[in-house]
């Protein structure tokens, strides 16, 4: 009975881990997303699309460099990123990271722009799998641990 339970609870995780984030083709995006993300991006290659709580989010590289960005249904540019080396990253938060996160490294980092607000996602090595996101000043927003 114990072993019937645990697999129940398992596939029904999985079952709502993937519906959580659903791959989208970009022939089957909204008409107004394909022509937004075509006139900001002229030069992107390489699109992965996803739609998450009803926002369309899109991964692709430009001028060899990784970007990220986010749509409503109606095509409107929500948030945008662009890769960032650790040599550009705020003095704050790089402090802020060694103190907090002590022998962990960075993987990688995006500088995003929403709403006219600067902040930086910080992805670091090793488990449990950590996305921070920072204020341009070095305030921790958010957290995702574990994840």
């Amino acid at each position: 009975m114990k072993k019937q339970l645990f697999t129940l609870f398992l596939v029904t995780g999985m079952a709502l881990g993937l519906s959580a984030q659903e791959t989208v083709q970009e022939k089957d995006l909204p008409a107004g997303i394909q022509t937004s993300f075509k006139s900001q991006f002229a030069g992107a290659s390489g699109a992965e699309w996803m739609m998450k709580d009803g926002t369309y989010k899109v991964h692709f590289k430009s001028n060899e460099l990784k970007h990220m960005a986010s749509f409503d249904k109606d095509g409107n540019l929500t948030s945008k990123g662009v890769e960032i080396k650790e040599t550009e990253l705020p003095g704050a938060i790089s402090s802020a990271v060694s103190s907090s996160h002590n022998g962990r490294k960075i993987e990688e980092i995006y500088k995003i722009e929403k709403g006219g607000v600067t902040s930086y996602m910080v992805k670091l090595t090793g488990e449990p799998k950590t996305k921070l996101m920072y204020s341009a000043d070095g305030q921790l927003v958010k957290d995702k641990s574990g994840n």
